[in-house]
């Protein structure tokens, strides 16, 4: 009988362990993977934009350092891209990836310094890869881009010529026989002054007494006296324009509608910009303008998942670089793909799917 009764209490103690073992584990699952908590009920698309949950696995990579170019001082691409490098540093913190940012030419030595190797990552303004994609524009000589791939829309670059009040200039034409920083050697803002300049009927070799001054040097030599106009591609407000304005009056320069129509015949990716008035101190007039993508390339032969890594801290910083440069806040998820008409890099592509973002077939 004693055995008998041993028997049946070693039974329940083995029933009782068993089940205590079964209500150990959720919460054991819960603590490491907190998305499961009711929370994880809630609609798909209000996470969409948010920093994965933690616990959730990401793609494991070999640790890297990446550079990526940015422009010249006193740009947007140098202080956006030191801004867009921070917020990517701290969520990628766990993952062995780091991004440091040079200063460069811009679009056309970003474009040719990734296809050389010497850069990891770089912005660029969207027709500026398109002709490296071709071959053509600064590239014709050169030959064509083509392992160097797109990541995603960073925001709208604005075509803006300000120039010296005194000059009594209104127009493009208007500029003729100035001196004018046209854009750094190596930019886009170079290539697309060449094409409106042009478009007006003027030649830059010739009808105006072009610089090549970066946008920093640039506002100082306005100030100065040194040059009479400044043509930049930057965001706006421009903080290097805005600078100008402390010491001088400023005449903003309108594009017509004729020099956007035979810029769009080649490059449609241009479009019609108004700066309103009062945006720039004393601007008292709207200035109608052009503007295009500036975008985030990469090297084609990053692998997928360094890629997918980037792409991912990349969208979901949007707030925390806002915080530290006003531009930040055109980083979004919505339109990210808009104007981009060269290959995506797969990496890049994954993410936005899993984003629910239909990826185009740029080839």
């Amino acid at each position: 009988m004693k055995k008998i009764i041993a028997m049946i209490l070693a039974g329940t103690m083995a029933l009782t362990l068993v089940a205590c073992g079964g209500g150990s584990a959720a919460p054991a699952a819960s603590s490491e993977a907190p998305a499961a908590s009711t929370e994880a009920a809630e609609p798909a698309a209000e996470a969409e934009a948010e920093p994965a949950a933690e616990g959730e696995a990401l793609p494991t990579v070999e640790p890297q350092d990446l550079v990526m170019g940015t422009g010249s001082t006193g740009g947007t691409y140098f202080a956006l891209g030191g801004a867009m490098a921070n917020a990517m540093n701290n969520m990628l913190a766990d993952t062995g990836l780091s991004v440091t940012v040079q200063s460069t030419g811009a679009s056309v030595e970003n474009m040719n310094l990734m296809h050389a190797g010497e850069m990891d990552l770089g912005i660029a303004m969207n027709n500026v890869a398109a002709n490296a994609y071709e071959g053509t524009g600064a590239f014709e000589e050169t030959g064509a881009i083509t392992d160097v791939k797109a990541i995603g829309v960073v925001y709208n670059e604005v075509y803006q010529i300000v120039a010296n009040a005194n000059t009594g200039a209104k127009n493009v034409e208007d500029l003729k026989g100035l001196k004018i920083a046209i854009g750094p050697a190596g930019s886009g803002t170079l290539g697309l002054s060449q094409k409106v300049f042009a478009a007006a009927g003027l030649d830059p070799e010739k009808d105006i007494v072009p610089q090549s001054d970066s946008f920093g040097d640039a506002a100082t030599k306005m100030q100065d006296g040194h040059i009479d106009a400044a043509c930049n591609v930057l965001a706006v407000p421009a903080s290097s324009i805005v600078e100008m304005t402390t010491s001088m009056k400023l005449a903003y320069i309108n594009i017509s509608d004729d020099i956007l129509a035979q810029i769009q015949a080649d490059a449609p990716y241009f479009t019609r910009k108004v700066i309103e008035a009062g945006t720039y101190p004393d601007q008292e007039e709207d200035c109608n303008t052009i503007t295009c993508k500036a975008v985030l390339y990469c090297r084609g032969d990053l692998d997928d998942d360094t890629i997918y890594l980037i792409t991912k801290a990349f969208y979901e910083t949007g707030e925390e670089v806002a915080a530290a440069h006003a531009t930040g806040k055109e980083i979004q998820l919505e339109g990210c793909l808009e104007g981009v008409t060269t290959p995506i890099h797969p990496g890049a592509a994954r993410y936005f799917e899993e984003m629910g973002i239909e990826v185009p077939n740029n080839g």
